[in-house]
């Protein structure tokens, strides 16, 4: 995957393990997805004692997140630049939203599985 801004070290380069589920876009066409011009950078800390509960600062400084909740502690996870694409358990401009308004964006990452038959009957 690689670093995400040109020669940005204080963004640590993204691990395959740190996407699983996601779709990967190799490029093509359109090419890898970009960094928007004017574009926030977003560091994520998941919850220590809920892995699907995180909070997105556009700063690598704690001091505007709210205290996590039972007891936890945020943990550094990853950040990524904002990129106008759709992401998976996403959404950028709720989360500028909120990071403008209040200094922090709070997200639950959810994935619901679903099984489906057909049946093997014609109709």
């Amino acid at each position: 995957m690689g670093r995400s801004l040109d020669n940005d070290s204080d963004i640590p380069e993204t691990k395959s393990e740190d996407w699983v589920g996601a779709a990967v876009r190799h490029g093509g066409e359109q090419g890898p997805l970009r960094a928007k011009s004017g574009g926030m950078t977003f560091h994520v800390y998941r919850a220590s004692n809920d892995h699907l509960f995180f909070v997105v600062t556009d700063k690598r400084d704690t001091g505007t997140m709210p205290p996590c909740p039972k007891g936890g502690t945020w943990e550094f996870f990853k950040s990524f630049p904002e990129t106008g694409h759709p992401r998976i358990g996403f959404s950028e401009k709720e989360a500028r939203a909120d990071i403008e308004r209040q200094g922090y964006h709070l997200n639950r990452v959810t994935i619901e599985l679903g099984e489906s038959t057909v049946s093997s009957v014609a109709s």
